[in-house]
């Protein structure tokens, strides 16, 4: 998803194939909201667009192996045909279920009530920021959610790797978000969300390995 300024009215399935040239896009979308001033939506069957004047937003509906994903390539040519369209931010999202052994799970818990410093270490981290979720009961606690937010400085960008648990254990849903900033003053950084995008999936995957691989 990219923050700026944008014309919604520019995205139709017209300036993806001829402008853009996403020639795998000719057939017509499975979805189209009529462009209106305020915002636009395609829905074509493994990919969706949307804009609005704030945003530019571009999801892929089933990704097996991210760095197999097309969403990289539109997002860098989309913001080619457009290069005077002012953008601010820059970030790329994957959401995922895991299954998760209980034993590292439960260890995992562990270190949110008592050695919170331990993902430092698996992590190779120097500092990062940790909220913990509780649901509360008459005698108990029990830990549902937690971010880890952390910063890189050679790339200038935030992470976010937020994690549910089901109640019943063995599963966890894996959220997490890369964002590049200031992009109105360096607009190249907007190169390690799409040209260097392998490396955001190789950061989320060695993540998802220390965290809860053992």
């Amino acid at each position: 998803m990219v923050l700026g300024s944008f014309n919604p009215a520019i995205l139709t399935h017209s300036f993806l194939v001829e402008k853009c040239e996403f020639t795998h896009l000719r057939g017509e979308p499975a979805r189209q909201v009529p462009p209106i001033p305020v915002v636009a939506s395609l829905d074509y069957d493994t990919v969706s667009f949307f804009a609005d004047l704030g945003r530019l937003q571009i999801t892929e509906k089933k990704c097996t192996d991210p760095k197999a994903s097309k969403v990289p390539d539109y997002l860098k040519t989309y913001l080619e045909k457009l290069p005077h369209t002012p953008i601010t931010k820059c970030g790329a999202n994957f959401s995922y279920m895991l299954n998760v052994n209980k034993t590292r799970l439960q260890s995992i818990n562990e270190w949110l009530k008592s050695n919170r410093n331990k993902f430092l270490q698996i992590l190779n981290l120097q500092k990062a920021d940790l909220e913990v979720s509780f649901a509360i009961y008459q005698d108990s606690e029990i830990i549902n959610s937690w971010t880890l937010r952390t910063k890189l400085a050679e790339d200038q960008a935030t992470t976010m790797f937020r994690a549910t648990v089901g109640q019943a254990g063995g599963q966890a849903k894996v959220d997490f978000n890369y964002e590049v900033a200031d992009l109105d003053k360096e607009r190249a950084r907007l190169d390690s969300v799409t040209t260097d995008y392998h490396k955001i999936v190789d950061l989320f995957k060695n993540q998802v390995d220390k965290i809860f691989g053992g």
